[in-house]
């Protein structure tokens, strides 16, 4: 037992004298692992998800199959009906109680229809009742058209439409029995034909020029598999199903192949090893000793100091790097002491400031950490996290996860994205309804920032400021927690897809000013079939063409060349984080966002009678007379994003805007100011009307106003500067509002002066009847500008 123990003891002596052989050998050994897990994968798991696939494939027939039976099985009840002579007479009557009659008992004979009609040429009502795919499915079918079952989102729910002609005893067609019902019954159907936990399954409408609208999706989301796509009776109908992780588990893998391999690779490696450690130690010589091993041996250990007693050695002493007197220990307990970060990044309503000097990679760590902090407080354990494409926005990301890391929270990354899918996935995601993102929106490159999102709130005013005292403080690590990422891209895209009535090939010049929306905008227009031109839809965080800022005048201009040159229905201007827009009419006039809150404002109230409308206090007039008219009721308040996302959630209200850009939906979506959603409902409403930009806006009051102007001052005079201003006899003659800043109404005239919350300057604008009185009124606030400080003017 000796010897071998000291035969053993020698060979691993003389191999350690071989370096590179042992590398060899770990190498091989690396190598083999590496291969057992790639023949691991295109055998076992190849297997595996072959056998699954066709599983699927076997499940997606039968759930067409049923899917057809079923559309089958209507489409012949209203075709029974359709023939029966009391209908077609009272199509043929053209008597509307007749005809009113006769859809009565047409409901009693189909009680599971939610809406049957009798529609003869020129009949209106589908049209008034804003079931425009009823109305068009009819048309086609007075035509002579066969399609027959269309899918249409009504309201807020999908509903499918049946359609067959009315025939008089000649064979002319006379009017259209038109059926409808809910989605119920046919999802009542599809579920039992397949387990739910196995798959997910849709049923998509592709209509001209667009991708496809999802109507139905149902099932287990956990795709595992590749999706199997099958066309359906209707010809622009398909079935998708995925197969879901459960149904990939539950498939017996063939682990014969790996086996055979496996051996073979195990044996190979094994002998190859065998041979070169042998072949080594058969050729080894022991090298003789250097003298300078030799003399180290023999040296003696070092005296001490004999002027210092304590036990440290001379070089312990000195002050220097990595010297302290502090023993290791103690070093290693001693809490982080952070330092103090400046007043000015915190804002009313996000974090902003230049990073690398303002910003740091220690600010974001602690900010992480106290925002993990807010998360925990509220019962969340879960941040998701998105970025958008300037330079410094990665490596701030990354000091925020450790931040938030270190407490224990979680995160869910979600990569370069615009901040309305961050906000999207708050609502869309189970884990987390709390986010940040890095970004500094319209600013300058060098600036950067944070949006903070907590329970579909944003966070602003004293909840940001008080930030940078919990930031200050100590804030004790835990077990790190996890990360994860994840794309949402498709998933946000659908929502809007499947929301919008399809655009009817609008040609689009959209420019995104190299922010984070471009790609994921280019597909969403193209999506509700428009033919979009993109310009400056690349990410680059230096903004080379123009700052990301669209309620600049001036970044606008090559957009309104575009629009003019290529004859495009409209122009479409992104902020550098996609959340603003601003819009360009075909004769390329600037259509700024408060203009777009009228026309929105017009669609949404009449469908929300008596709801409220917000929008900021640098916005027209002239909404207040347009939102009462439709019966709404205007609600002026503060500029800033996260005041007016707030006031929208506590108001209820379906629908608000500022004039920087952000429009915020709570009619059909989720609340938060979205810039391609709101470029989406705008063509929207535009197909609908069949009018352009420039007939809509020929429509309402005209108004004679300036852009946003920007009067550069420092941050710890600004607020000073209006509450002088405050104070001036002057304004006393006009309706004052102080609710941000200050904004005096007069009879043909108003103008307002706030401090802005995103950069040192003073913000303005101003609004009037004529050019006129647009010029004195900026004229009084010129010249009381001045008397405060002569180097304030405009």
């Amino acid at each position: 037992m000796t010897e071998t123990t000291n035969g053993a003891s020698s060979a691993l002596h003389k191999l350690k004298q071989h370096p590179l052989i042992l590398l060899l050998v770990v190498l091989l050994l690396a190598g083999a692992g590496y291969t057992s897990y790639w023949l691991f994968q295109k055998t076992v798991t190849t297997s595996q998800k072959e056998q699954a696939t066709e599983h699927a494939r076997e499940l997606a027939t039968k759930l067409r199959s049923t899917t057809n039976h079923y559309l089958k099985e209507r489409n012949q009840q209203l075709l029974s009906l359709a023939e029966k002579s009391l209908f077609t007479t009272a199509a043929a009557s053209a008597d509307m109680a007749q005809i009113l009659s006769a859809e009565k008992l047409l409901l009693e004979w189909a009680p599971d229809f939610t809406g049957g009609y009798l529609i003869t040429p020129g009949d209106q009502r589908l049209i008034d009742q804003q079931n425009f795919a009823g109305h068009y499915l009819a048309e086609k079918t007075l035509a002579g058209d066969l399609q027959s079952i269309a899918a249409a989102r009504l309201g807020k729910e999908w509903q499918l439409l049946y359609s067959h002609p009315l025939k008089d005893q000649q064979g002319e067609i006379i009017g259209a029995m038109l059926g409808m019902e809910s989605l119920q019954p046919l999802l009542d159907v599809l579920k039992p034909a397949v387990k739910e936990n196995l798959g997910l399954t849709q049923l998509v409408q592709t209509m001209p020029k667009t991708k496809g609208a999802t109507f139905v999706t149902t099932g287990n989301k956990s795709k595992a598999l590749e999706t199997i796509e099958l066309k359906l009776e209707p010809a622009n109908w398909s079935l998708r199903f995925t197969g879901s992780k459960v149904l990939l588990q539950s498939t017996e893998p063939s682990y014969e192949g790996f086996a055979l391999f496996g051996s073979v690779l195990a044996v190979s490696t094994l002998v190859i090893i065998y041979l070169l450690l042998r072949l080594t130690l058969h050729f080894h010589v022991d090298k003789a000793p250097s003298p300078r091993a030799e003399k180290k041996t023999h040296l003696n250990p070092p005296a001490t100091d004999p002027v210092n007693d304590s036990g440290k050695s001379f070089l312990d002493v000195i002050p220097g790097k990595g010297t302290t007197d502090t023993p290791v220990q103690e070093q290693e307990d001693r809490p982080e002491v952070t330092g103090s970060y400046p007043d000015v990044v915190f804002r009313d309503y996000d974090i902003r400031g230049i990073a690398g000097k303002q910003l740091t990679v220690d600010f974001a760590q602690q900010l992480g950490k106290a925002l993990a902090l807010r998360a925990i407080a509220r019962g969340e354990h879960t941040l998701i996290l998105g970025r958008d494409g300037r330079q410094s926005s990665e490596q701030l990301s990354e000091a925020l996860e450790q931040g938030i890391l270190s407490t224990g929270c979680h995160i869910i990354h979600l990569g370069l994205v615009p901040t309305p899918l961050l906000n999207f996935a708050t609502h869309h995601l189970q884990q987390s309804d709390c986010g940040v993102m890095v970004t500094a929106s319209h600013n300058p490159a060098e600036y950067n920032g944070f949006k903070m999102f907590f329970q579909h709130h944003a966070m602003c005013g004293e909840e940001v400021k008080s930030l940078r005292q919990e930031m200050s403080a100590e804030i004790p690590e835990k077990t790190p927690g996890e990360r994860s990422q994840q794309d949402l891209s498709e998933d946000y895209l659908q929502a809007i897809i499947s929301d919008i009535v399809p655009a009817q090939g609008l040609k689009v010049i959209l420019d995104a000013g190299n922010g984070a929306a471009g790609e994921l905008a280019i597909r969403l227009l193209e999506g509700i079939g428009c033919d979009v031109l993109p310009l400056y839809c690349d990410v680059d965080g230096t903004f080379p063409n123009h700052p990301p800022d669209p309620s600049v005048p001036a970044n606008l201009e090559d957009l309104r060349l575009w629009v003019k040159e290529q004859n495009a229905d409209l122009g479409i201007a992104l902020d550098g984080d996609g959340d603003r827009i601003v819009a360009i009419s075909a004769s390329g006039q600037i259509i700024w966002p408060d203009e777009l809150l009228m026309i929105f404002a017009r669609d949404v109230v009449s469908r929300h009678p008596g709801a409220d409308v917000v929008f900021d206090i640098k916005s027209t007039r002239r909404l207040n007379s347009l939102i009462s008219s439709y019966g709404g009721r205007p609600v002026m308040w503060k500029t800033g994003h996260s005041h007016m996302y707030n006031k929208i959630i506590e108001s209820k209200a379906p629908l608000g805007g500022e004039f920087s850009g952000h429009i915020f939906f709570h009619d059909r979506w989720h609340g938060f100011d979205d810039g391609l959603y709101a470029a989406a409902r705008l063509i929207e409403i535009m197909s609908i009307r069949e009018q352009g930009l420039d007939d809509i806006m020929a429509s309402f009051e005209t108004r004679y106003a300036t852009p946003e102007i920007l009067v550069p001052t420092d941050e710890e005079s600004k607020f000073d500067i209006v509450q002088k201003l405050l104070a001036k006899e002057v304004f006393q003659d006009g309706k004052v509002s102080t609710i941000d800043g200050l904004r005096v109404e007069f009879p043909k005239a108003w103008g307002l002066v706030r401090a802005s919350n995103t950069s040192p300057a003073l913000t303005l604008r101003f609004e009037a009847d004529s050019s006129d009185a647009l010029e004195k009124i900026q004229s009084l606030f010129r010249e009381q500008l001045r008397s405060i400080d002569s180097n304030l003017t405009f």
